[in-house]
């Protein structure tokens, strides 16, 4: 019996992960197989340097362009001709720089949703050399697993499709995790296959064996321990294809990484995904009359974010400083220039354009050439914007703290987190090109971050700031707390196909990444013998919030309950935590409901309702002293009902009972209980 990675095993939290030290700790294949020489496709890069992109998380890296190093590396990617994201950053020592993977490398106001078949262009700005590829389109869709057994008979299999664009001799399936180094019987930190390629050594551990053929490909990894198949099942999985061999070097020119399972879009601190893109910012200018009580503001058309939805209109507003009060207007996607009227002279306003996409609206855009209205003595404005931050920066010494939050009493505010410039000279009010426009609180992820930042004001008045901030150490990983049943469903009329459902939550645990719910079976065979409890791996889920569905379980035997427990995960532990406090459940065979319990003095009584498995018996109850239940024994001289055929579209079968004639008085309340082992109730009756 095959699982999928659902199901089977301990399912791996799938979470961008740290590159240390290059890509030498995720681009292993090249030691794994030996290389083919054969002519390549597209544009790929002409080596040494290489290109490499993760699309599965929007990431691309660079390496090996030494020759650059110093240089400012330029990234551009397109799809059908048109610009879906660009980045800048400069090449260190090594050759090396990559975008997307912390907020000191992210792509330019948006982060693109990398497919297979984008165009990456690469240029530096003190070289001629202009690099480039395509990104493939080989991806690992399933991971399924045999279950666990006792003795080398395991196996765990990656499934998967490609394009025309993949060649077979470029092609390899890799599975990293470097506990398989230091665990069990295989010895090595990544394990792989190649369709054309015979292995350098035989492996230890493992035998593995694939096909790849008319765009679909699986490799199996068999014959593994228990405890090597689950080290296999929680490695990360990566469908490598890459452009051409270089042939001064060991180095797959062009290469793809497609890293199943990983979460796309801006890493942490970087801009977001263009589904999430705040609406795009632009440049404005304005010019008041003589009296100051009206205003002309032009803009510029804001370019829609790449891969986003269209501009649909802009708000232009006048923000009376002193009263707070607005004057402004709406207009459409076409429109460029409003004249704002009806203002007070000598007041100082604010003016404020944003574009809007639908219901959302964007950040105020910047100020360009802007002619401040006079103040009351005819004077020009030459007071600075007021700036606080919370927490309050205290030079260079490193404030802790998640996410730092400015603001300014009037004017726009930009920063930089990389240490670069805020303006293009120091104490300037023109924004530098590193510059981001202020417009939420600033996530601290990576420790001692300079933030240098400045407000410039309508009149082009500038107060520069900078501090070092910290981000706090990560919580611990603690059981959760409050773990409760929020629903159930019954196993079903189908044994082999069961559908027990239990829907659970918890209380979150702070800094949590993640969260194991463990499902444990408790037998107790007589009322004298000790309980057992034996956990089942395969049910175990894996999920990021604070609920979790498990589902498939099979109506539960006489004596037999389920065992709920979940663990939390946070950055301060690689482990998961002690389990919380179990809660129980038995998975009955079926669902019922009652519909109609209608009693017609000294005539009939008809009891009538619904249920999920067929030919169920139905019998009915009084409820008990407690008020908490159906006593143990049906009315006496009720007959018992039958559930029939599954009918669409409720997918319910129905069932009815008599009481003909009716009993001389009638019960206030009912319940029902199934032969499955369902319980409704209680339901009112109907007197009539």
């Amino acid at each position: 019996m095959a699982t999928s990675a659902t199901g089977l095993l301990h399912a791996p939290s799938r979470k961008r992960r740290a590159v240390a030290g290059g890509l030498a700790a995720i681009t292993a294949t090249a030691g794994l197989f030996g290389v083919a020489t054969s002519a390549s496709a597209g544009n790929p890069p002409s080596g040494p340097g290489n290109i490499e992109v993760f699309p599965d998380r929007d990431m691309i890296a660079i390496e090996g362009y030494t020759a650059q190093a110093g240089q400012t590396a330029t990234l551009t990617v397109t799809r059908g001709g048109q610009t879906v994201g660009t980045a800048t950053g400069v090449v260190d020592d090594t050759g090396f720089r990559e975008w997307n993977h912390d907020s000191a490398s992210c792509f330019t106001g948006v982060t693109p949703d990398l497919r297979a078949g984008d165009e990456v262009s690469l240029s530096f700005s003190g070289s001629p050399l202009v690099d480039g590829m395509r990104v493939g389109s080989a991806a690992i869709t399933q991971v399924t697993a045999s279950d666990p057994a006792e003795g080398n008979v395991n196996s765990v299999t990656f499934s998967g499709s490609y394009g025309a664009d993949v060649n077979l001799d470029r092609f390899a399936v890799e599975v990293v995790n470097p506990a398989m180094r230091d665990e069990g019987a295989i010895g090595e930190r990544a394990i792989g296959w190649s369709p054309n390629e015979v292995p350098d050594e035989v492996p230890t551990g493992y035998t593995v064996s694939g096909t790849a053929a008319n765009g679909e490909f699986s490799v199996t990894f068999d014959d593994l321990s228990p405890s090597d198949q689950q080290l296999v099942f929680e490695g990360q999985a990566v469908a490598l294809s890459w452009m051409a061999e270089a042939t001064t070097v060991e180095a797959q020119l062009g290469l793809t990484l497609a890293e199943y399972g990983l979460a796309s879009g801006g890493a942490p601190g970087c801009p977001p995904g263009p589904d999430g893109a705040e609406p795009p910012v632009g440049e404005y200018s304005t010019v008041w009359n003589a009296d100051g009580t009206a205003a002309t503001v032009t803009w510029a058309s804001a370019a829609p974010v790449a891969g986003g939805a269209p501009v649909t209109g802009y708000s232009v507003t006048a923000i009376d400083q002193a009263t707070q009060r607005q004057e402004g207007y709406r207009v459409g996607a076409s429109t460029t220039q409003v004249v704002l009227d009806g203002l007070t002279g000598g007041a100082l306003y604010t003016i404020e354009v944003r574009s809007m996409v639908g219901s959302e609206i964007g950040a105020p855009f910047a100020l360009a050439g802007t002619i401040a209205p006079p103040n009351e003595d005819g004077s020009g404005d030459t007071t600075a914007p007021v700036v606080t931050t919370t927490p309050e920066l205290t030079g260079t010494t490193a404030v802790v703290t998640s996410s730092l939050t400015l603001a300014a009493d009037e004017g726009t505010l930009y920063y930089t987190t990389d240490g670069s410039p805020v303006t293009t000279v120091e104490g300037g009010n023109v924004p530098s090109a590193t510059a981001t426009l202020y417009t939420a609180p600033i996530p601290v992820t990576t420790a001692d971050t300079t933030v240098n930042y400045v407000a410039i004001d309508a009149a082009g008045n500038a107060t520069h700031g900078s501090g070092v901030v910290s981000p706090a150490p990560a919580a611990p990983a603690v059981a959760p707390t409050g773990l409760a049943i929020t629903g159930t469903a019954g196993a079903g009329p189908d044994p082999a196909a069961p559908q027990g459902r239990v829907d659970l939550a918890w209380n979150p645990v702070p800094d949590a990444t993640g969260y194991r719910v463990r499902v444990f079976l408790r037998t107790d065979a007589t009322a004298t013998d000790a309980a057992t409890v034996v956990l089942q791996p395969d049910r175990d889920v894996v999920v990021t919030g604070t609920t979790a569905q498990v589902t498939g379980l099979p109506k539960s035997a006489d004596g037999q309950r389920y065992v709920f427990r979940v663990q939390s995960r946070t950055p301060a532990a690689t482990a998961y935590s002690t389990l919380s406090a179990g809660v129980n459940h038995r998975v009955v065979g079926d669902d019922v409901a009652i519909g109609l319990a209608q009693f017609r003095t000294g005539d009939e009584f008809r009891i009538s309702g619904s249920g999920t498995v067929p030919g169920a018996t139905i019998t009915v109850h009084r409820t008990n002293a407690a008020g908490t239940g159906p006593v143990a024994t049906p009315l006496a001289g009720y007959p018992t009902g039958v559930v029939g055929a599954i009918e669409a579209p409720e997918n319910v079968g129905a069932w009815e009972i008599t009481v003909d004639p009716a009993p001389a008085t009638a019960p206030a309340e009912i319940w029902i209980k199934s032969s499955e082992g369902s319980v409704s109730g209680p339901f009112p009756v109907e007197v009539r």
